[in-house]
């Protein structure tokens, strides 16, 4: 009878100890293969946090994708997410975030809005991880003329806009132009297009200035426009508040002169401290949105979950993020050095806004006859 006690309190013990043994393989086991078996799109947007959280709609826009995306894609498997990257506005710790992403495994592509000084170095940083980098505000256009197929612009470039700039400047039969540059290489990008797109035409450059730094500086400036006979201006300046300065100080002079700005202008919780200065004056848009199903159901959808209209950049933040996960999905073989060969095919994508292609260098394909040209009315360009 004792022997039998023993053998069952053996037997009993070693039930226990293979139960707890199965049990700690679901616990340590089971859920770990669940995660392996996840396929997550991570997304970085890789930005200074307080310029992006100024106006804030481009990360609403994004916010909104992922939200669907994984609604969408959840069951399949696959896991989208995002996160800010901040660089606060600092060269040194832009690089090394840059790099930090470079070197993380879990990257499947970047959304790069960094200062345009930053991302000059930092587009070849990252590009070298093999995984698609995209500028949705846009960068130098000579980062998408060396033939790297990782990095992608968002925007038109420079020189689409000043080639639209100057198909205004012929359209409404301006002739003699003043142009004031102040600014680094995207603003020379923009003039120098802009001059050269006039070349075929009766409208011509009458004088360049560089510098007006106040009223008094600008009077015998504006003493040479006059005898020269300039009917408008173009302004290309490097920084928000020192374009505005410039145009009201301008706009103090005469403000009966035509003013074409770059989209800089563009930026409504400052336009609307300048409304005054700014009322008239036309920049041209950074974004064609083309009217369809689509677009008029993403603004009602977003309008619906932020109790706000859906502005350019949060359609913009929107189709970006949407880009990255519908074609990481529909690949075959989902790995991030293969999407770059996606977007870049010759159909281009559907966005919620339009349709995006890329050109090889990965300029964005822009039709410049339809890029609009907007007018500042009341605090807001349309």
């Amino acid at each position: 009878m004792v022997q039998w006690r023993r053998e069952r309190r053996e037997q009993f013990a070693l039930f226990s100890l293979l139960l707890l043994l199965v049990l700690g393989l679901c616990l340590t086991g089971c859920e770990p293969q669940d995660k392996a078996s996840e396929k997550v799109i991570y997304v970085p947007v890789l930005a200074d946090a307080s310029w992006l959280s100024e106006d804030g709609s481009f990360m609403k826009g994004v916010e909104m994708a992922v939200e669907e995306l994984n609604g969408e894609y959840g069951e399949r498997g696959f896991v989208v997410k995002s996160a800010v990257i901040d660089d606060q506005a600092r060269y040194e710790l832009g690089v090394e975030k840059a790099m930090e992403l470079a070197a993380d495994p879990s990257v499947t592509a970047v959304l790069n809005l960094q200062n345009f000084d930053v991302s000059k170095t930092t587009a070849d940083i990252l590009a070298r991880s093999k995984r698609p980098i995209l500028f949705p505000y846009g960068a130098y256009d000579s980062l998408f003329t060396k033939g790297n197929n990782y990095l992608f612009c968002g925007v038109p470039s420079f020189s689409d806009l000043g080639q639209a700039m100057a198909l205004y400047v012929k359209e409404h039969g301006f002739r003699r132009i003043a142009v004031y540059y102040n600014g680094v290489q995207s603003q020379n990008e923009l003039v120098t297009a802009f001059e050269l797109a006039l070349m075929d035409s009766q409208a011509k450059i009458v004088d360049y200035v560089s510098s007006i730094v106040s009223s008094s500086h600008f009077t015998p400036i504006y003493n040479r426009w006059e005898a020269l006979g300039v009917d408008a201006v173009v302004i290309a300046q490097y920084g928000l508040p020192e374009a505005f300065a410039v145009l009201e100080i301008i706009r103090e002079k005469d403000r009966r002169l035509a003013v074409i700005g770059e989209p800089i202008f563009n930026r409504a919780n400052v336009l609307a401290q300048h409304k005054k200065a700014a009322e008239g004056m036309v920049v041209p848009s950074t974004l064609v949105l083309e009217e369809s199903s689509l677009l008029l159901d993403f603004q009602s959808r977003y309008s619906e979950k932020y109790g706000e209209e859906a502005d350019t950049w949060a359609v913009q933040g929107y189709d970006m993020m949407r880009l990255v996960a519908d074609n990481f999905v529909a690949l075959e073989n989902p790995e991030p050095s293969l999407l770059a060969s996606a977007l870049h095919s010759e159909e281009g994508y559907q966005g919620a806004g339009r349709r995006i292609r890329f050109e090889p260098g990965g300029a964005l394909v822009v039709d410049i006859a339809k890029l609009p040209m907007l007018t500042s009315r009341n605090g807001r360009f349309e």
